[in-house]
């Protein structure tokens, strides 16, 4: 059932442009076409430390742009606070720099107050995980008092409203336990792994949630090691989850020990309105193209994105604002600190490989995560490199002026305000030359990785209004929303907030 509800838009905010930043001069007329990235490393020392192994993005602060959380192996955790373009790592008197090894990290507003918390899972048995309330920017463990801290090899945590209840619910994807599922009852947490059967037993090291057969609840796609085959749970919409990966073609059977399933990726990568799931692998990597009618197809066989590279993680972001969403793949060789990444740039006749040079030098083993941090419209890239040897690079997108205004960022929140719609879905049309494509909000994924904020839309050349669609799951039911007659320069280089509400 579908209840059409009225929009409300709350504001357009954040003026862009980061003071003292320029952008280069004379360009390869390729770059001006957005055919080559062109990127650049900010804060070469500060984000040069070894061992990263997951990255989140939120606005901690509430001061309208991105701040960065990254987790290490070997060092205290860093919290990088976003001035204006320019980070400074404030994890310890933020009381975030633990240093225990550090597996994974997701963003989320679980009570509802305004300000994203931050849970954060560590790699060994005995060490509790931790949810980290945030009290205006101070954090402090909440996680015993709440009953979610629990120890295991934690691989990708989730926050999202799988109950359709309005406040946001955790998911934890362990590699040497179940997966566990916790209900977030407004006061505290409920285990309800058995009774909902989600409990995946497999060796799960990434997880992607959202809805995959249009009912308006969200489903979980686990991605398994080791062999193990992998898992795609629907909700049935009761409280219960039914694994229909088999069911779907989509279980990966047969495979060898040392593959598998790692990160997960989930976007529009063809502009038809739906949502398809790339997959990172130990063997040939994945792209499940979502056939609109609760089935999906992988696609990836015969493109370039059949590699098979040791992948870990990957990222979509439309990097060159031209409509359709790229990807960037990292891969993990433990004898190399920097073993090669790829970027894929999307378009209408397929993917092409174009990795500029510096990402050739410093890329990622682990967390990939777009964000534009600096506001200036084009997606900027973090990564987290877990060799001894490797960095965590910032990338700054340096997408010529003309074309990173070319796009919308939309900023989808509750009816308090609060970011709390992780999986909502958010559709964009243009009637004059029939340009669609659809987003998530983030749930998670990348491997380790994950991010609270706004949707970004990259748009090809054209004019007239744009459209938006806001499609998310409470009370039961799917609701939708609509936003007409959007002109894109009246929102040049804001964030676009909406506010859904049912009425």
């Amino acid at each position: 059932m579908t209840n059409r509800t009225q929009l409300t838009l709350v504001a357009f905010l954040i003026a862009t442009g980061c003071a003292g930043e320029t952008r280069s001069g004379d360009q390869d007329p390729h770059e001006e076409a957005g055919l080559i990235p062109n990127f650049s490393r900010l804060q070469e020392e500060l984000f040069s430390n070894p061992g990263a192994q997951t990255n989140a993005w939120a606005d901690y602060d509430g001061d309208g742009d991105l701040d960065l959380f990254v987790g290490f192996r070997n060092a205290p955790n860093r919290l990088y606070r976003n001035d204006q373009g320019s980070f400074v790592d404030v994890g310890l008197e933020a009381g975030l720099a633990a240093e225990e090894e550090t597996r994974a990290a997701a963003w989320g507003d679980y009570d509802l107050d305004g300000d994203p918390d931050l849970y954060v899972g560590f790699a060994a048995l005995g060490i509790d995980n931790r949810l980290y309330r945030n009290d205006e920017g101070s954090f402090t463990d909440v996680a015993g008092e709440l009953g979610i801290g629990q120890s295991g090899t934690t691989r990708q945590p989730a926050f999202l409203d799988y109950d359709g209840d309005g406040d946001l619910d955790l998911f934890v994807a362990f590699r040497d336990r179940p997966n566990t599922l916790f209900r977030n009852d407004g006061t505290s947490f409920q285990n309800v792994t058995a009774e909902s059967n989600i409990g995946d037993p497999r060796r799960t090291v990434g997880v992607a949630w959202f809805d995959m057969d249009n009912d308006g609840d969200l489903d979980a796609f686990t991605a398994n090691q080791n062999g193990d085959e992998d898992g795609f749970f629907r909700n049935n919409g009761d409280g219960t989850f039914t694994d229909i990966a088999r069911q779907l073609g989509m279980h990966q059977p047969g495979r060898a020990q040392d593959l598998g399933s790692v990160g997960t990726a989930v976007g529009d990568y063809d502009n038809d309105g739906d949502l398809d799931l790339f997959v990172a692998s130990y063997g040939p990597d994945v792209l499940w193209e979502n056939r609109g009618d609760g089935t999906f197809v992988n696609v990836a066989p015969g493109t370039p994105l059949a590699g098979d590279h040791h992948s870990v993680a990957a990222d979509w972001g439309d990097i060159n604002n031209d409509g359709w969403l790229d990807l960037y793949v990292d891969t993990f060789l433990s004898s190399e600190a920097e073993a090669r990444d790829y970027l894929f740039i999307g378009g209408p006749e397929g993917f092409t490989e174009a990795l500029p040079a510096e990402m050739l030098e410093h890329g990622a083993s682990h967390g990939v995560r777009f964000a534009d941090y600096d506001n200036d419209g084009d997606l900027d890239v973090a990564l987290a490199n877990n060799h001894a040897e490797g960095k965590h690079p910032l990338y700054r997108n340096d997408l010529v002026p003309e074309l990173a205004i070319r796009s919308l960022v939309v900023a989808v929140i509750n009816q308090a305000g609060n970011w709390a719609r992780a999986g909502t879905k958010v559709t964009i049309s243009r009637e004059s030359d029939g340009f669609l494509s659809a987003r998530l909000v983030d749930t998670g994924g990348g491997y380790s990785s994950q991010g609270v904020g706004p949707v970004h839309f990259g748009l090809p050349p054209g004019s007239g209004l744009v459209t938006l669609t806001i499609s998310w799951f409470e009370d039961g039911q799917l609701h939708t929303m609509t936003v007409p007659e959007i002109s894109l320069e009246e929102l040049t280089s804001k964030w676009l907030f909406v506010r859904t509400e049912v009425r």
